[in-house]
């Protein structure tokens, strides 16, 4: 597999050439200082691929709700804190089922309507911690469905190079 850099690179070629309209909705990177305030507001470490690619870029526009991939949008670090702070304070009020929402879930990818891709950082109930889990608010199913990120991001820009990319 190559490196998360010649992925980054690979799909930042793919998005300026053959989707100018969304390339210009991606936000500036993250700077190293905005991701280490993100690990210490949530006393976690977001692990090196998932930092390199908020470098890349900060997500995309937030009043955007064009995909990048399937049906789901490219979450800006500051929304994800929303999301994540929300999510994480409704655990034992909201949320009955202490598997429905996990303090090591990072929700990076939405479909505007409650359901994200989320970067599983601890791997409490199966897996592999850095695993990325599909969270749909409205099923208890948590589907493992991508090993890590830095399969899911080749599995992309692979899309994209092979024309077979999807969007909802």
């Amino acid at each position: 597999m190559p490196d998360v850099d010649t992925l980054i690179a690979r799909l930042d070629r793919w998005l300026a050439a053959n989707r100018p309209d969304y390339y210009a909705l991606l936000q500036r990177g993250a700077t190293d200082a905005q991701l280490d305030a993100f690990d210490a507001r949530f006393s976690l470490r977001l692990p090196d691929a998932f930092r390199q690619l908020y470098r890349w870029r900060d997500g995309q526009n937030r009043r955007s709700f064009e995909p990048l991939y399937l049906n789901r949008t490219f979450s800006t670090l500051e929304d994800i804190a929303d999301t994540k702070e929300l999510l994480d304070d409704l655990i034992g009020s909201d949320f009955d089922d202490p598997t429905y929402w996990r303090l090591g879930w990072v929700p990076f990818l939405h479909n505007g309507g409650g359901s994200h891709l989320c970067l599983d950082l601890a791997a409490e109930d199966r897996g592999t911690p850095g695993q990325l889990i599909g969270f749909w608010k409205a099923d208890q199913d948590r589907p493992i469905e991508h090993p890590n990120l830095e399969s899911w991001l080749e599995k992309l820009v692979s899309s994209m190079e092979d024309g077979s990319l999807e969007l909802a």
